[in-house]
């Protein structure tokens, strides 16, 4: 563990920096620790143990997915039941990179198995809440993209591959697309350098995530020469292959910003939860979404970031395309969701 954490908090339009010891004086090193072992244990929760790991829920538990909703531990229970010892029996969850500051735990993963028995496999970001001074979590959100299993099911595989293809061809320089090149309407927008930026993680990191159209060159430069990005859909390495892929971003969705929700920095990894809206290539979206990004060890050069969202919520903007997502969701949902009603 670190000796120093930085935090922020933004309080009627002021930032705040904290800089604080690792644990604070109520979150002492033996909560910590729990909280960090509850955190894996609910994410690599196998069917044999969900009922063992409900403890940890408060009864006003939440949480959300690119799909579900649930409210409340009786739902929860239904929920995990139908999901894991139902649907996916052999499910298996492996956490990679993980956070904890204060009540925020937030942490990578990559979960494999079969969803009534159709194999996958997903990566994913998740986020739980603890309450003050306990090990309870009241508060969960995960974020995979549904893709990965939409891929898997062959009625619905031709509309997540022709959208991946889709959405490659508008801002992968590195793919060689099938389509016909779109019209040269493309503008380039270098912004002439700003204000030094903080040599803050946590500021470095906001950047990354809430990168506009206006602001994306200022990023640029912390960049190092090995850096590799990567979403549900689209895997970039090295800075120069990001700035062509970031300007082809914009150039197709101009309007497009993100606000960062919830952060974390500890040990040179800064994770965010965020709402991204805007248009892409004419198709109006809003995507929930989170982030994890790697810094240098010290320093504000960054060497890696990777984006969770699912597709589908920009799926849905596209009308030849919005029926399979919602036959998906209606799918998903009729498995796992014990509050939904099949229209």
């Amino acid at each position: 563990m670190r000796k120093f954490i930085h935090a922020i908090t933004i309080i009627g339009g002021i930032v705040i920096i904290l800089v604080t010891h690792a644990c604070s004086k109520d979150d002492t090193p033996q909560l910590h620790q729990e909280r960090l072992e509850i955190g894996r244990a609910l994410l690599e929760v196998q069917a044999p143990g969900v009922a063992e790991i409900l403890a940890y829920y408060t009864d006003d538990i939440e949480y959300h997915d690119p799909i579900v909703d649930i409210n409340g531990i009786q739902e929860m229970t239904a929920f995990l039941n139908q999901l894991i010892t139902d649907a996916s029996p052999n499910l298996v969850t492996i956490v990679e990179d993980e956070t904890l500051i204060g009540d925020i735990y937030s942490a990578t993963w990559t979960m494999s198995g079969d969803f009534l028995s159709v194999p996958y496999q997903a990566k994913g970001i998740s986020i739980f809440k603890f309450r003050p001074n306990s090990s309870q979590v009241y508060y969960q959100r995960d974020y995979y993209s549904e893709g990965d299993i939409m891929a898997t099911i062959p009625s619905l595989n031709e509309a997540i591959g022709g959208f991946r293809m889709y959405y490659r061809c508008a801002v992968d320089p590195t793919f060689d697309c099938p389509l016909p090149p779109p019209s040269e309407s493309t503008k380039s927008n270098l912004l002439k350098s700003q204000n030094k930026i903080s040599n803050d993680q946590l500021e470095v990191g906001r950047q990354l995530v809430e990168i506009s159209g206006e602001n994306w060159t200022n990023v640029l430069p912390f960049l190092e020469s090995n850096y590799e990005y990567h979403d549900p859909i689209v895997n970039i390495y090295g800075p120069d292959t990001m700035a062509i892929f970031l300007g082809r971003l914009f150039a197709g969705s101009s309007d497009l910003y993100t606000i960062v929700e919830d952060e974390t920095i500890t040990d040179d990894i800064y994770m965010a939860t965020w709402t991204m809206s805007g248009e892409f290539n004419g198709a109006p979206f809003s995507a929930p979404g989170m982030s994890i990004v790697k810094f240098v060890e010290g320093t504000t050069q960054t060497y890696y970031s990777r984006d969770y969202y699912t597709e589908g919520d920009v799926m849905l903007g596209v009308p030849e395309l919005s029926e399979a997502v919602i036959g998906f969701r209606n799918y998903y949902r009729s498995a796992v969701d014990p509050t939904y009603v099949s229209p």
